[in-house]
Parts: structure tokens; C-alpha cells; sequence
């Protein structure tokens, strides 16, 4: 279960376009590097990328692992459903609470 500041985390770091095209190539593929990751976007240096890709790591959003001298990053499902359904768990009872639609 996900807390207040990092159902925060979480949503600060997918509030991005950008952001959320990574999460979007990535939900469709297994692993990708920063490399294969930055060939999807044309106008974005590979530096921006890796930022973007710390942002949504230290969100967890997304996780990674080193083989060699690249870093490969996935979507972590688990963390990003669990959070993104706490947040709507919220919501719901405090409408229900409210008695509001």
C-alpha cells in the first residue's frame, strides 16, 4: 500500500507528456535501454531522457538493472496498478463518505 507522499511521487512523475510516452513504449516491451528509449524521440537529447527516466525510477514507477555498461528499465505494473487503484480506493470512499456523485 502506497502512502499519501508516494501516491504524490507517483503522480508528479506521470504528469509529464514525456514521461508518459516512456511509460506508454515501455508498457509495449519487455526491457529497453536509454539508447533504444531516446531513438522514439527525435527532438529529446539522450541526457533528457535519462532525467526523465530518474524521475519515474525514484517515483517507482519504473525499475532497472545494469548488464554490461547499459542500464535496461522495465514498467514496474505492480507498483504503478497498486497505487493508481489506492488512489481510486481514496476517492471512491470519500465520495461515498460525502454522499456526493
Amino acid at each position: 500500500m502506497l502512502d499519501n507522499d508516494d501516491l504524490t511521487r507517483l503522480l508528479a512523475a506521470t504528469s509529464d507528456p514525456v514521461r508518459l510516452e516512456i511509460i506508454f513504449l515501455l508498457d509495449n516491451r519487455d526491457r529497453l535501454n536509454v539508447g533504444e528509449i531516446a531513438s522514439h524521440f527525435r527532438r529529446l537529447s539522450r541526457p533528457a531522457i535519462s532525467h526523465h527516466l530518474k524521475v519515474l525510477k525514484d517515483a517507482g514507477v519504473l525499475r532497472s538493472e545494469k548488464s554490461g555498461q547499459e542500464v535496461y528499465y522495465w514498467l514496474d505494473c505492480e507498483r504503478v496498478v497498486v497505487g493508481l487503484r489506492a488512489l481510486a480506493d481514496k476517492i471512491e470512499r470519500n465520495c461515498l463518505a460525502g454522499g456526493t456523485s
